[in-house]
């Protein structure tokens, strides 16, 4: 058995600055005997865990290697995530003529409900058969956990709010339209039209759009003009009440979107 004692004296031969009572219970834990006992390294094997899933958590997702970790990640870290996809060139929305079905009127699709977008099987279109209706848009991406928030809050609550406006999805995964096929297919969100961000979608936002970090939610007016851009997650009772607002408000069947 090591002498503990004896290596305190000699250690303070060498060392002489060094606290006699740190080298007491160093000498006492290392070096007799206690350290090989079971219960201690069961001990401290417990202790260690929490700090190595930490660190695995760390690495795969800032990595990205794991959607999972990379949620849990941006989380604890951040209540937004960074949007990697921002760019700025401005674009000019065309305008098209959609039939009011009560009504048999033209109604013009203007502003948002033309801006191009990609669905998940690649093909370019837009939300032009949906104009005439209020319309909230989220942009949003797979990896990113806030953003899962405000998907759970749509799903929960997507039967009341389809009934007065369309609810839309826009990804920026940069993973393209296969990531998000795949997580929906786990995590399915019924009801949701579900999109890939285009440049042109970005232009169009960009006056009102202050923070490049998602998720976001655009509140639509029927005539295609965005009433209100949020960060974040919102409440149920906050997004009803302001899409009903939005509903009241008459598309216009004018083409000239200055009146």
């Amino acid at each position: 058995m090591w002498n503990a004692n004896a290596y305190r004296v000699r250690i303070s031969q060498v060392h002489p600055g060094v606290e006699p009572t740190i080298l007491k219970w160093f000498g006492f834990f290392f070096l007799s005997g206690v350290w090989s006992m079971p219960i201690l390294k069961t001990v401290l094997a417990i202790a260690v865990l929490p700090a190595v899933a930490a660190g695995y958590v760390t690495v795969m997702g800032t990595t990205g290697a794991c959607s999972t970790c990379a949620s849990i990640v941006s989380m604890v870290t951040c209540s937004s995530c960074s949007d990697p996809g921002t760019t700025g060139d401005t674009t000019t929305t065309a305008m098209t003529a959609v039939t009011d079905e009560a009504s048999d009127s033209p109604i013009v699709a203007q502003g948002m409900f033309t801006v191009p977008l990609i669905d998940l099987q690649g093909n370019q279109t837009t939300l032009a058969a949906y104009a005439g209706r209020p319309m909230l848009v989220e942009v949003w991406a797979t990896w990113c956990g806030p953003c899962r928030k405000v998907r759970s809050i749509l799903k929960e609550n997507e039967a009341e709010l389809s009934k007065i406006a369309t609810v839309v999805g826009v990804s920026v995964d940069q993973g393209g339209a296969a990531m998000v096929t795949r997580y929906l297919e786990k995590s399915p969100s019924p009801g949701i039209l579900e999109f890939m961000v285009t440049p042109e979608f970005r232009a169009a936002i960009a006056p009102i759009d202050t923070q490049s970090t998602i998720p976001k939610l655009l509140y639509v007016r029927p005539d295609g003009q965005v009433s209100n851009l949020s960060y974040g997650a919102n409440s149920p009772k906050f997004m009803m009440a302001l899409l009903k607002n939005l509903a009241k408000t008459s598309p216009s069947s004018n083409p000239n979107p200055a009146g």
